[in-house]
């Protein structure tokens, strides 16, 4: 198959569009992430329940469900840096009439309309990456590019917590429009491949979908987990004493294991088995920490750490595999799908954790629940390992 114009070399890529597309998952993150290290203080401000909390980390992602699919389309048809600027807009704009909100409403309309801007963003920083290497050099730069996520949520954990606790929560929301700036500006320098515009809607969507579907509901599930943990994991921890500076920090090291893990297991992602295998060994050993959790509390500091380690194994395999499986021009609309499902299991999971919080006024359920929701993670890639590598995407 011939190279497109645009196109990374047979082996090797584009490391500017790399470092462009990892300020755009910091940003994602560092928006995404202003509300749970702040939680508990709207929940005292706004006198909300753990159920409304819980609604309130999961309503950044409900224009995802509606949106990713088509922003993803749109990326490959009118290219990455067009989608993104007007992304970004809508993030600095919900960003803005979050922080100042007065009230639940308002709180929850500004992030629902910065959300719509994030869930496309994090769609174009992954086609970003997908479509500027090819051969091992991909698998490197997955692994590189897996970091982000969590560094994103380390530094919201760390510095827009502390924000939180010296100005008031509104100051953290308000401090990631800085990184919304300067990603508008890094923009301006991306490389793009050929846009797709011959391609119909309705048919990309059924062909790519029926390629990407495991990863998608692998996807949902296991964020579903995480981003529970994420958002009720410092309440829990202050229930067994510590302080909230403490909590906010050991409930991020969820986060830290991605650092170390993910570029290490880069040079590994070299076939579709080896990938799917990370994937499935990733979910099942978090499947059986959260399980324990509850129980060994006592341990819960080296137990969170050893969580983080195992799940760094699934997100740069997952994020590797699209380019395995769908064509190169349709990149865009593969993460868009994917980046659907992570939004559904955001939204769904923090959700029913927090309802099950409320309903019998313990933790404890809601770790099962999320025990459960990375076990069906596992149980959702295998069908990945039926799948063959589209000829002009196979690592060399």
């Amino acid at each position: 198959m011939n190279q497109s114009p645009g196109s990374p070399p047979k082996s090797g890529g584009n490391w500017t569009n790399f470092f462009i597309s990892y300020m755009l998952i910091l940003t994602f993150t560092l928006v995404f992430q202003s509300i749970p290290p702040v939680l508990r203080l709207i929940m005292a401000d706004l006198n909300l329940d753990h159920t409304l909390g819980g609604l309130t980390v999961g309503l950044f992602s409900l224009p995802g469900i509606f949106l990713t699919i088509p922003g993803g389309y749109l990326a490959d048809r009118y290219g990455i840096k067009i989608v993104s600027w007007g992304a970004l807009v809508l993030m600095a704009a919900g960003s803005v009439a979050a922080g100042l909100a007065d009230s639940l409403a308002m709180l929850w309309i500004g992030r629902v309309v910065s959300g719509a801007g994030a869930v496309v963003l994090i769609v174009a920083a992954a086609t970003i990456v997908s479509t500027s290497f090819r051969g091992r050099a991909l698998g490197m730069a997955m692994g590189l590019y897996g970091t982000g996520l969590p560094l994103g949520t380390i530094i919201s954990f760390s510095a827009l917590g502390y924000l939180g606790t010296e100005f008031g929560w509104r100051a953290a929301l308000l401090a990631p429009i800085a990184a919304v700036a300067a990603s508008a500006f890094l923009l301006a320098f991306i490389s793009e491949p050929e846009h797709n515009r011959a391609a119909a809607f309705g048919s990309s969507v059924v062909k790519t979908l029926g390629e990407v579907w495991p990863l998608a509901l692998a996807w949902l599930w296991f964020n579903a987990a995480v981003i529970s943990w994420l958002a009720f994991g410092p309440q829990f921890l202050i229930s067994l004493g510590y302080q909230p500076g403490g909590a906010n920090f050991i409930a991020g090291l969820i986060m830290w294991g991605a650092l170390i893990v993910s570029p290490s297991i880069g040079p590994l992602l070299t076939d579709i088995r080896r990938k799917t295998a990370l994937i499935i060994v990733g979910s099942l050993g978090a499947a059986a920490l959260y399980f324990v959790l509850p129980a060994l509390s006592a341990w819960v500091v080296p137990l969170i750490v050893l969580l983080g380690l195992v799940s760094a194994l699934l997100p740069a395999p997952l994020f590797a595999l699209p380019a395995e499986l769908s064509p190169r021009e349709q990149q865009g609309l593969a993460f868009g799908i994917i980046s659907t499902s992570l939004n559904a299991g955001v939204l769904a999971g923090p959700f029913l954790v927090g309802l099950a919080r409320d309903m019998t006024d313990s933790y404890t359920v809601g770790f099962y629940m999320m025990g459960g929701f990375s076990l069906i993670a596992a149980l959702s890639i295998l069908p990945v390992l039926k799948s063959k590598t589209t000829p002009d995407q196979a690592l060399d």
